[in-house]
């Protein structure tokens, strides 16, 4: 089974948690394991709550999933004006911001960013799918 979906969303901190819903829902509806759906959403919410942050002066920012048998890969993408990933710095040590790149690279297995020639920013992750085993158990009615 393949599913792909394609969101283009306000600027505003309320998307945020409405992406998380969509992708849990297909994450879930494939079985994946609870564990896996979470690393997604993190993965997912810390990329959009960049673009919401800090893709000034765009309107609205764009997020495409893909899901197969094996795995998700999500792509947050805005036109704001970019940042040349190269220079990225780690936050301070006690810093309430800053660490939302460390956690994507963490959590999922595959992270790329990058900077768009035409302005903008695109974050791209691959995380593998775990499901949850098949319940076994004799069918209704035998």
């Amino acid at each position: 089974m393949r599913i792909e979906l394609r969101l283009s969303l306000p600027r505003e901190s309320t998307s945020v948690p409405l992406s998380r819903r969509v992708v849990d829902a297909a994450l879930d509806s494939l079985g994946t394991t609870p564990e896996c759906r979470y690393d997604i959403q993190l993965a997912m919410a810390e990329a959009c709550s960049n673009a919401v942050r800090h893709a000034d002066p765009a309107d609205t920012y764009d997020i495409s999933i893909t899901l197969d048998d094996h795995q998700c890969m999500i792509e947050v993408a805005d036109d704001g004006p970019g940042f040349d990933p190269t220079v990225v710095s780690l936050p301070a040590q006690h810093s309430e911001s800053g660490r939302g790149l460390k956690i994507m690279r963490m959590v999922t297995d595959r992270f790329e960013l990058t900077r768009r020639a035409s302005g903008g920013t695109v974050v791209r992750f691959v995380k593998k799918l775990r499901r949850t085993p098949p319940k076994l158990g004799l069918a209704a009615g035998t």
